[in-house]
């Protein structure tokens, strides 16, 4: 069954006891006697028991919540669905935002009025796996759905390590950022950020550059319903996120976000990390980032990283390939990820896996290149 997001989100704020119900079991699986004594707390009164049962029925046949069996026993408790936590945050994101200040405040942080906000941020399709969620679930976190997680594991049944690449990948992103704030750079344009996975680019930047201002960009609606995450700047600092897609840099580059939080006449850090690999032939990748790296002025530093079947073994590809249906996903070899970095000055060890890339800075020891089929790379833009 589907729903659509926005009615969700709409009936559960204007149901008096939708949202406390969804915030007692945000806490975890809950009987109804919990439920009762978690509202009593929330609220400081408890809603009549019929009035309780109407919710959860209620709640339920939206998807929103399901009785789950309890460990060593015959009960039953009621839980949040992956539907029911996404509609409960994006719930949290907009429901103080009563006030004409508050509102105008927050659609100049995003750039956007609030009701497009809203319905962007409601433009959530659970049933359609996403590689932002996929990636998160990948790195342990919550904010996905099964059609994530099935996907995830189907990659799983053919590649075992895909957990540990994942993993790897992001401690390439956070060495590469440190790296570049050490150079001095103090303007990061982060494309493809995904999900919230502290520390995040600024957390990591503003760490030695505390005026580091940073731009986040992804395409999926459930990384914006996580924005303000990625909007906690130092004070020195500045970040910005947008709502965009990569393969229309255009876009992402004449954003009035972007212009309005980095200076494009000085240097800054390009962030293509563990994202062209979803950008097909007949879309142009070489043209894309080629658009990207020509915006940014000499002394710019671009960081990539790149799924790979170099080291994987031939008989293993029509297995690994399997899982990719809709053709979104293209690994690309050593010398394919050399063709679109092509003009900048690559410093060392060039393109590498991202298991190997600066090892020594990295925990210990470290896993083989053949269970981290990611390339990793870090090109000066050069005049």
């Amino acid at each position: 069954m589907t729903f659509d997001l926005q009615d969700l989100i709409k009936e559960a704020l204007t149901r008096v006891w939708h949202v406390p119900i969804l915030r007692v079991l945000a806490a975890g699986p809950a009987r109804y006697a919990d439920i009762r004594e978690g509202l009593t707390k929330l609220k400081g009164l408890s809603p009549g028991d019929g009035t309780i049962s109407t919710e959860l029925r209620a709640l339920g046949s939206k998807g929103l919540i399901e009785q789950q069996p309890q460990p060593n026993t015959r009960r039953r408790a009621w839980a949040l669905t992956d539907l029911g936590r996404t509609v409960l945050r994006l719930v949290d994101e907009f429901e103080g935002l009563t006030k004409l200040d508050k509102i105008q405040a927050e659609e100049r942080r995003f750039g956007m009025s609030m009701d497009e906000l809203q319905a962007r941020a409601a433009a959530i399709d659970p049933t359609v796996p996403h590689p932002a969620r996929r990636y998160d679930y990948l790195l342990g976190g919550k904010d996905n759905f099964s059609a994530d997680r099935e996907s995830a594991h189907e990659i799983e049944a053919v590649m075992p390590t895909v957990r540990l690449a994942a993993m790897e990948n992001r401690g390439f992103l956070q060495r590469a950022v440190r790296f570049l704030a050490l150079q001095g750079i103090d303007q990061f344009l982060d494309v493809g950020t995904g999900i919230p996975t502290s520390p995040n680019t600024h957390e990591v930047a503003q760490a030695i550059r505390p005026d580091a201002r940073i731009v986040y960009v992804d395409n999926d609606p459930i990384v914006l319903s996580h924005a303000r995450a990625l909007l906690t700047s130092v004070p020195e600092g500045k970040t910005a996120y947008i709502h965009a897609d990569l393969r229309n840099p255009a876009g992402i580059l004449n954003d009035p976000q972007l212009r309005s939080t980095l200076d494009l006449s000085r240097p800054v850090g390009l962030l293509l990390v563990a994202v062209l690999h979803f950008i097909r032939e007949d879309e142009d990748p070489k043209g894309i980032v080629a658009e990207l790296i020509d915006a940014l002025p000499p002394g710019s530093w671009v960081v990539v990283s790149h799924s790979t079947f170099d080291y994987v073994p031939v008989e293993m590809l029509p297995k690994l390939e399997a899982p990719n249906r809709d053709g979104r996903f293209r690994a690309r070899s050593r010398d394919e990820l050399a063709a679109l970095l092509n003009g900048l000055d690559l410093v060392e060890p060039g393109i590498q896996s991202v298991s190997q890339w600066w090892a020594e800075q990295a925990s210990q020891p470290r896993p083989a290149i053949e269970d981290v089929a990611i390339h990793g790379a870090i090109g000066r833009v050069i005049d």
